[in-house]
Protein backbone atom coordinates (compact mmCIF):
# COMPACT_ATOMS: atom_id res chain seq x y z
CA UNK A 1 0.00 0.00 0.00
CA UNK A 2 2.99 2.53 0.64
CA UNK A 3 4.52 1.71 -2.55
CA UNK A 4 1.69 2.46 -3.92
CA UNK A 5 0.77 5.57 -2.81
CA UNK A 6 4.65 6.72 -3.02
CA UNK A 7 4.03 5.76 -6.67
CA UNK A 8 0.96 7.98 -7.01
CA UNK A 9 2.26 11.08 -5.51
CA UNK A 10 5.68 10.69 -7.77
CA UNK A 11 3.34 10.58 -10.65
CA UNK A 12 1.26 13.27 -9.65
CA UNK A 13 4.52 15.50 -8.94
CA UNK A 14 5.86 14.83 -12.15
CA UNK A 15 2.86 15.95 -14.52
CA UNK A 16 2.05 19.16 -12.79
CA UNK A 17 5.75 19.60 -12.97
CA UNK A 18 4.94 19.34 -16.82
CA UNK A 19 2.50 21.27 -17.13
CA UNK A 20 3.56 24.01 -15.12
CA UNK A 21 7.25 24.38 -16.37
CA UNK A 22 8.20 23.56 -12.24
CA UNK A 23 10.96 25.34 -10.23
CA UNK A 24 13.03 22.17 -10.90
CA UNK A 25 14.13 21.97 -6.81
CA UNK A 26 15.24 18.86 -5.50
CA UNK A 27 16.92 18.88 -2.50
CA UNK A 28 18.65 16.23 0.37
CA UNK A 29 18.28 16.58 4.11
CA UNK A 30 19.51 15.66 6.82
CA UNK A 31 19.09 16.33 11.03
CA UNK A 32 19.96 15.47 14.13
CA UNK A 33 18.73 16.67 17.58
CA UNK A 34 16.17 15.78 20.88
CA UNK A 35 13.77 13.10 20.93
CA UNK A 36 11.09 13.66 23.28
CA UNK A 37 8.75 10.40 24.11
CA UNK A 38 4.95 11.00 26.05
CA UNK A 39 4.88 8.85 28.94
CA UNK A 40 7.08 7.77 30.54
CA UNK A 41 8.45 11.28 29.14
CA UNK A 42 12.02 10.12 28.16
CA UNK A 43 14.53 12.34 26.39
CA UNK A 44 17.44 11.51 23.91
CA UNK A 45 19.74 13.22 22.17
CA UNK A 46 19.94 10.27 19.71
CA UNK A 47 16.83 11.74 17.22
CA UNK A 48 18.64 11.43 13.41
CA UNK A 49 16.51 12.20 10.15
CA UNK A 50 17.45 12.01 6.24
CA UNK A 51 14.82 13.43 3.74
CA UNK A 52 14.11 13.94 0.11
CA UNK A 53 12.08 16.82 -0.87
CA UNK A 54 10.77 18.15 -4.57
CA UNK A 55 8.76 21.42 -5.06
CA UNK A 56 6.23 20.96 -7.86
CA UNK A 57 6.13 24.48 -7.47
CA UNK A 58 7.10 27.77 -5.68
CA UNK A 59 4.34 26.94 -2.59
CA UNK A 60 3.79 23.43 -2.71
CA UNK A 61 6.24 19.88 -2.59
CA UNK A 62 6.21 16.58 -1.02
CA UNK A 63 8.88 15.02 1.09
CA UNK A 64 9.73 11.40 1.76
CA UNK A 65 11.66 10.97 4.97
CA UNK A 66 13.31 8.46 7.46
CA UNK A 67 13.63 9.10 11.05
CA UNK A 68 15.22 7.14 14.24
CA UNK A 69 15.47 7.62 17.59
CA UNK A 70 16.31 5.55 20.67
CA UNK A 71 15.16 5.65 23.97
CA UNK A 72 16.34 4.31 27.34
CA UNK A 73 15.61 4.59 31.23
CA UNK A 74 19.44 4.36 32.48
CA UNK A 75 18.08 1.58 35.30
CA UNK A 76 19.33 -1.52 35.73
CA UNK A 77 18.01 -3.67 33.64
CA UNK A 78 18.49 -0.56 31.22
CA UNK A 79 14.73 -0.26 29.38
CA UNK A 80 14.07 1.05 26.17
CA UNK A 81 12.95 1.41 23.10
CA UNK A 82 14.42 1.38 19.42
CA UNK A 83 11.87 3.62 16.96
CA UNK A 84 12.18 3.61 13.29
CA UNK A 85 10.03 6.15 10.98
CA UNK A 86 9.38 6.51 7.06
CA UNK A 87 6.75 9.09 6.64
CA UNK A 88 5.34 10.50 3.30
CA UNK A 89 4.36 14.77 3.39
CA UNK A 90 2.91 17.35 2.00
CA UNK A 91 5.27 20.57 1.97
CA UNK A 92 4.13 23.88 2.19
CA UNK A 93 5.82 27.01 1.50
CA UNK A 94 4.97 29.29 4.81
CA UNK A 95 7.46 31.76 4.52
CA UNK A 96 6.66 32.75 1.29
CA UNK A 97 2.95 32.70 1.72
CA UNK A 98 4.01 34.96 4.97
CA UNK A 99 6.35 37.34 2.98
CA UNK A 100 8.93 36.52 5.46
CA UNK A 101 11.30 36.27 2.80
CA UNK A 102 10.94 40.07 2.44
CA UNK A 103 11.04 40.95 6.11
CA UNK A 104 14.20 39.01 6.59
CA UNK A 105 15.84 40.20 3.88
CA UNK A 106 15.98 36.57 2.06
CA UNK A 107 18.23 34.70 4.85
CA UNK A 108 14.80 33.26 6.59
CA UNK A 109 12.00 31.10 5.13
CA UNK A 110 9.54 28.95 6.62
CA UNK A 111 8.19 25.61 5.64
CA UNK A 112 5.27 23.84 7.26
CA UNK A 113 4.81 19.80 6.31
CA UNK A 114 2.90 16.78 7.11
CA UNK A 115 1.61 13.38 6.07
CA UNK A 116 1.83 9.68 7.21
CA UNK A 117 3.78 6.76 7.39
CA UNK A 118 4.71 3.72 8.71
CA UNK A 119 6.57 3.13 12.40
CA UNK A 120 8.53 0.25 13.81
CA UNK A 121 9.32 -0.05 17.71
CA UNK A 122 11.30 -2.52 19.01
CA UNK A 123 11.86 -2.96 22.88
CA UNK A 124 15.21 -3.80 24.42
CA UNK A 125 13.50 -6.54 27.06
CA UNK A 126 10.90 -8.03 24.87
CA UNK A 127 10.80 -10.13 22.01
CA UNK A 128 8.74 -9.11 18.30
CA UNK A 129 8.41 -6.14 16.78
CA UNK A 130 5.04 -3.57 16.85
CA UNK A 131 4.10 -2.38 13.37
CA UNK A 132 2.96 1.31 13.82
CA UNK A 133 0.99 3.73 11.64
CA UNK A 134 2.19 7.50 12.01
CA UNK A 135 0.47 11.20 11.65
CA UNK A 136 2.92 13.39 11.27
CA UNK A 137 2.98 17.48 11.68
CA UNK A 138 6.06 19.84 11.51
CA UNK A 139 7.40 23.27 11.14
CA UNK A 140 11.01 23.90 9.64
CA UNK A 141 12.39 27.25 9.67
CA UNK A 142 15.49 27.80 7.35
CA UNK A 143 18.42 30.06 7.18
CA UNK A 144 19.88 30.96 3.95
CA UNK A 145 23.62 30.25 3.55
CA UNK A 146 24.08 30.00 -0.17
CA UNK A 147 22.61 28.83 -3.32
CA UNK A 148 23.29 25.18 -2.58
CA UNK A 149 22.76 24.93 1.18
CA UNK A 150 20.80 26.03 4.41
CA UNK A 151 20.40 25.44 7.53
CA UNK A 152 17.67 24.20 9.04
CA UNK A 153 15.96 23.89 12.66
CA UNK A 154 12.96 21.42 12.35
CA UNK A 155 10.06 20.61 15.08
CA UNK A 156 7.82 17.85 14.49
CA UNK A 157 4.83 16.25 16.18
CA UNK A 158 3.90 12.41 15.77
CA UNK A 159 0.92 10.77 16.42
CA UNK A 160 1.57 6.86 16.49
CA UNK A 161 -1.82 4.46 16.09
CA UNK A 162 -2.16 1.05 17.02
CA UNK A 163 0.93 1.39 19.25
CA UNK A 164 1.50 -1.39 22.13
CA UNK A 165 5.06 -0.90 23.85
CA UNK A 166 5.33 2.10 26.33
CA UNK A 167 8.85 4.20 25.49
CA UNK A 168 10.46 2.37 27.96
CA UNK A 169 9.78 -1.07 26.39
CA UNK A 170 7.19 -2.55 28.47
CA UNK A 171 3.57 -2.42 28.30
CA UNK A 172 1.68 0.32 29.70
CA UNK A 173 0.48 -0.87 33.20
CA UNK A 174 -3.20 -2.07 33.49
CA UNK A 175 -3.37 -2.23 29.78
CA UNK A 176 -3.13 -6.47 28.55
CA UNK A 177 -0.57 -6.37 25.40
CA UNK A 178 -3.09 -7.04 23.08
CA UNK A 179 -5.05 -3.85 23.73
CA UNK A 180 -3.16 -0.94 21.53
CA UNK A 181 -2.96 2.47 22.11
CA UNK A 182 -1.59 6.53 20.61
CA UNK A 183 1.54 6.72 21.44
CA UNK A 184 2.65 10.30 20.52
CA UNK A 185 6.73 11.30 20.06
CA UNK A 186 8.50 15.24 19.36
CA UNK A 187 11.65 15.78 17.85
CA UNK A 188 13.20 18.62 17.11
CA UNK A 189 16.36 18.60 15.69
CA UNK A 190 19.52 20.81 13.61
CA UNK A 191 20.13 20.52 10.01
CA UNK A 192 21.04 20.95 6.48
CA UNK A 193 19.51 21.35 3.47
CA UNK A 194 21.52 20.39 0.04
CA UNK A 195 19.94 21.66 -2.71
CA UNK A 196 20.21 20.09 -6.60
CA UNK A 197 18.85 20.88 -9.70
CA UNK A 198 18.68 23.25 -13.00
CA UNK A 199 17.56 25.78 -10.30
CA UNK A 200 19.08 25.05 -7.33
CA UNK A 201 17.05 26.75 -4.59
CA UNK A 202 14.41 28.55 -6.46
CA UNK A 203 10.98 27.32 -4.86
CA UNK A 204 12.46 28.23 -1.12
CA UNK A 205 14.29 31.70 -1.64
CA UNK A 206 13.77 32.75 -4.95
Amino acid sequence: MVRKITLLLLLFSFSANAQRGGVDQYSLEAGYGLGISGAPGITEFSHFDVGFRYMVDENWGIKFDFGSDKFRTGNSPELGTDYKRYSIQGVHNLGRTLSLNQYANGYLNLLAHGGLGYSSLKSTTRGGTDNIGNVIVGLTPQVYISESFAFTVDASFILNFTQHFDWDGTYPEGRPNKNAFTGNLTNISFGITYYFGKNKNRADWQ
